[in-house]
Formats: C-alpha cells, sequence, structure tokens
C-alpha cells in the first residue's frame, strides 16, 4: 500500500486541530515563508516541526532552530524527521507555544503599540480579509479583542464572502476586483485600479472617523493604494501597519527570494510572471519608485511577525521606519492537543504507525513544496511512518 495520503483543503479548525495532534511530526517544506500559521498551530496541538530553512519559518520552533534544514535537502530533513519519531511527544511543547503565540498575547502587545501616544478608543482595521484565511482570522481577533477591553473596533476589508456582524464592511466590489486583477495582469500596473471599491473605504474611514488605523494587506487587487494612503495621510490619521510579507517595499513580490533588487531599484524583475503577475510589461522599477515616493516622508509605524522580515525591511527604503516584531496569534481554545484516534482510524492508518503530517493551501503546487513530502516519504517506505497530506486544491 501507500505509504502516504493526500486529503483536501479544510477550514474546518476543530478537523485541523485533529491533524495536528494526531501527527507525531510537522513537517513543512515551503520554498516561501515568512511567518507560517500551520507551524505554530501544529506545537499547540502539541506536535514538533522540522523543515526547510526558508524565510521566518525556523522562528516558529519552540525547541530548536536547529530542526531546518537548506531548501531542498530531503537526506537531511529524513534525519530531523526520525529524530522525533523516535521519540515520545513532549508535553510542554504545547504549553509553550500556547504562551507564545496565543491571540490573546498577540491582541496585548498590538494595544500597547496602538496606545504608544495615549489610549486610542476608536481603532480602524483593513485587510484583504476578515475572519477567514490567516491575515482575516488575525484582524478579527483583533477587532474582538478590542471590543473586550471596551475600544470601538471596526474591521474594513477587501475580499471574501460577506461577514454579517456589526462593525464589519466589505467595501471591495468583486466586480472590479476582477477588473482589477485584470488591468494589473495586461498593463503590469498593480495597486493603481479598484476607484470605486477605494472610495467606499475612503468615505467610511471619513464617517468612522478614528484615533489610529491598523493596515494588513493592501495587494490582491482590491484598492487603489495610491489613493488611499494619500488620503490617509491627508487626515493625518496615525498609522501601524503588520507587513505581512514583503510587498510594500518591492516592486510587486510579496515574497522576492533570494532577489536584492529591492535594496536599491526593481526592474528586469525575474518573477515579473508570478503572483501579481503581468503578461507583458515590467514596470517593477516604476511601481518601486511610487511607493518610495508615497511612504518615506510619511510618519508611520511598521510591524512584522519575524525577525526575518524585519531584517529585510531594513534592507528596503523603508529602514528608518520604526520597525519592531509582533508574533501573530491563533486561537488556542481550538489549538491544543485533542482526541484523535478516530481520525487516525478513517485514514486507515495502522495503529502501530507514526505520522508525518504536511498542511497548507495548494500543498502539491511549487511553493507549498508536497512534492518534497512525497520524495521523503518514497525514503521511508518500509519504515512504520505514514504522510498525511492536507490542501489540495
Amino acid at each position: 500500500m501507500n505509504n502516504y495520503i493526500i486529503m483536501p483543503k479544510t477550514s474546518d479548525q476543530w478537523l485541523l486541530a485533529q491533524y495536528y495532534s494526531m501527527a507525531d511530526v510537522f513537517v513543512i517544506c515551503s520554498k516561501r515563508e515568512n511567518f507560517p500559521t500551520t507551524s505554530i498551530e501544529s506545537q499547540c496541538c502539541g506536535t514538533p516541526v522540522v523543515g526547510f530553512d526558508t524565510g521566518g519559518t525556523k522562528e516558529t520552533s519552540i525547541l530548536s532552530s536547529e530542526d531546518f534544514v537548506n531548501y531542498g535537502d530531503i537526506t537531511a530533513l529524513k534525519q530531523k524527521v526520525t529524530k522525533y519519531l523516535s521519540e515520545n511527544k513532549n508535553p510542554n511543547i504545547s504549553l509553550r507555544a500556547s504562551e507564545e503565540y496565543s491571540k490573546d498575547t498577540m491582541a496585548k502587545k498590538y494595544l500597547a503599540e496602538y496606545d504608544v501616544n495615549g489610549r486610542k478608543e476608536r481603532i480602524l482595521l483593513i485587510d484583504v480579509n476578515c475572519k477567514y484565511s490567516s491575515t482575516g482570522r488575525i484582524v478579527y481577533d483583533l477587532h474582538k479583542k478590542l471590543n473586550e477591553d471596551g475600544r470601538e473596533s471596526t474591521i474594513c476589508y477587501g475580499r471574501g464572502a460577506k461577514v454579517p456582524e456589526d462593525n464589519i464592511y466589505k467595501f471591495g466590489l468583486d466586480w472590479e476586483t476582477m477588473v482589477h486583477a485584470l488591468l494589473a495582469r495586461i498593463t503590469g500596473l498593480n495597486g493603481f485600479f479598484s476607484f470605486f471599491s477605494t472610495q467606499r473605504l475612503i468615505k467610511y474611514i471619513d464617517k468612522f472617523n478614528p484615533d489610529i488605523i491598523h493596515i494588513h494587506e493592501l495587494h490582491a487587487y482590491f484598492v487603489n493604494i495610491n489613493a488611499l494612503i494619500k488620503h490617509i495621510k491627508k487626515k493625518n490619521i496615525p498609522v501601524v501597519w503588520t507587513f505581512h510579507c514583503e510587498y510594500m517595499y518591492t516592486g510587486k513580490c510579496g515574497h522576492a527570494y533570494d532577489c536584492l533588487n529591492f535594496t536599491e531599484e526593481c526592474g528586469n524583475c525575474p518573477a515579473v510572471k508570478d503572483y501579481p503577475k503581468s503578461i507583458i510589461f515590467d514596470f517593477t522599477k516604476k511601481m518601486l519608485q511610487i511607493k518610495k515616493n508615497l511612504l518615506v516622508d510619511w510618519d508611520f509605524r511598521i510591524i512584522t511577525p519575524s525577525m526575518w522580515l524585519l531584517r529585510r525591511v531594513k534592507m528596503s527604503f523603508l529602514k528608518e521606519k520604526p520597525i519592531k516584531v509582533i508574533h501573530n496569534g491563533i486561537d488556542t481554545n481550538v489549538f491544543h492537543p485533542v482526541e484523535s484516534s478516530d481520525l487516525k482510524k478513517q485514514l486507515n492508518i495502522p495503529a502501530d504507525y507514526k505520522v508525518v503530517l504536511a498542511l497548507a493551501p495548494n500543498i502539491m503546487s511549487d511553493s507549498k513544496g508536497g512534492h518534497w513530502v512525497l520524495s521523503l516519504a518514497e525514503q521511508m517506505k518500509n519504515e512504520k511512518v505514514f504522510f498525511v497530506l492536507v490542501g489540495d486544491a
């Protein structure tokens, strides 16, 4: 029989907690990561993490940053996996991870950041999503904590299903998002369209009149970045901006990999056809210059979820901005060790087999590295080890 199974993507967090709890070790083989949520979810469920040393991945580890190896080194990765399979799970993993990565810990640090120059009562949060996706959950959790603290919070988001709750506003128009994506592909310009959606957001900001704005992700074809930032600057509203990726200091890349063009000027982009893609034109030099003109003289504070990303920002034109690290937080009421024996039976995994888990959206894509996990499974096919890959599109 095969020693692996590939399961579909799921948004059921309780099921995800069972997957994590069932595993003896979690493996992450992504080509690019800034601070992977899956790694902290796994550890909060008591399962150690090993993988490739890409981006800020190794910073998530509660146990050791030495558990991460060079990208593509399957032999070294096998050694790390085997080490944990030969041991019993460490009960302290979940406790330590839950203390470090709870949404309460995250919220406490963000509230302190909001209140640097006095308590802020009205906070407006902006993101591409709300409640769903990694950043969407972060924004939603912050919103709830702000309300619990007696403050007035509102979320403005551009894409995804409408969330029918008070003070949550989807300003993005789906048809305009599709037009924006098409125009970006044709013109090579990203973040320059969505006029009507952006005007809806600007009107909402003026109506809410926030004491501070917390921006998260602005890429993904749903807002005119220039128009939004110029309006916020004109209104002189304080801003905290969490960089979850590299988009705001590169020509267009959310993940620049080994490319360091952004430290001087972009152009001749090696990733021009990657997301956010351009079919023909390379305007990365122009877009980086526009970002410099927009942001260099603006007084705002930057948060990153990892030291790796902080160091990348420090290499960019934003290096003089105030910047600090606040780790992403998750719901530890969901992600903690749970009973998973029934799930193991449902997947027809022999009771005496150890389980290696890999979980990511589009797990079999080149960027998420499912093929590396299958290579690892092939190397361990004669051992009592079963691989579960979750996230097939």
